[in-house]
C-alpha cells in the first residue's frame, strides 16, 4: 500500500455499527471526574462519543449509558476534538459485552430494537414541536 492510497477506515472494523442516539457519561480519574456524552455509534466492539467540547480523557475510563442500565471499561482508540472513539474492554477472554442493538438478536428482539427507534424519532419530533408552540406563545 502506499502513501498515496486512500485509508478505509471501516476496513478496520469487525462488526457493523448502529447509529444511536443515547446519553452517555465518563467516568475518570477514580470516578471524581465526569463527563456527559452522546453515544453517536455503536457496536459490540466499541462507540464513538461526542462531547459538546473537546475533553482530555484517560487512556482507560468508564461509559455509563443510563438508558440500558450499563457500565462498561473502555480504552480511547482515536480522539477528533470533541468525537472520541472507544473500544470495550473485555472482562474476560470469551467473549466482547454485547450492547449494540439487534446484536445477535433473535426476530423478537430486533423488531423490539426497531420499535424503539421508531419511537425515539417520533419523541423527537413531538419535541421539536413543542419547542416551536412554546415559543409562538411566548
Amino acid at each position: 500500500m502506499s502513501l498515496r492510497e486512500p485509508v478505509n477506515m471501516d476496513e478496520r472494523r469487525h462488526t457493523p455499527r448502529h447509529r444511536t442516539f443515547l446519553q452517555g457519561r465518563v467516568y475518570y480519574n477514580n470516578r471524581r471526574q465526569s463527563a456527559d456524552c452522546i453515544i453517536r455509534e455503536l457496536t459490540d466492539e466499541g462507540a464513538r462519543l461526542s462531547f459538546t467540547d473537546p475533553v482530555a480523557l484517560p487512556h482507560a475510563f468508564e461509559l455509563h449509558i443510563p438508558n440500558r442500565d450499563q457500565t462498561l471499561r473502555v480504552e480511547t482508540i482515536w480522539n477528533h476534538g470533541t468525537d472520541v472513539g472507544v473500544a470495550f474492554v473485555r472482562t474476560d477472554t470469551h467473549s466482547a459485552p454485547s450492547i449494540a442493538p439487534g446484536a445477535h438478536a433473535s426476530t423478537q428482539e430486533l423488531s423490539l430494537v426497531e420499535r424503539i427507534e421508531k419511537l425515539e424519532k417520533e419523541l423527537a419530533v413531538l419535541r421539536r414541536r413543542i419547542s416551536e408552540v412554546e415559543m409562538k406563545n411566548s
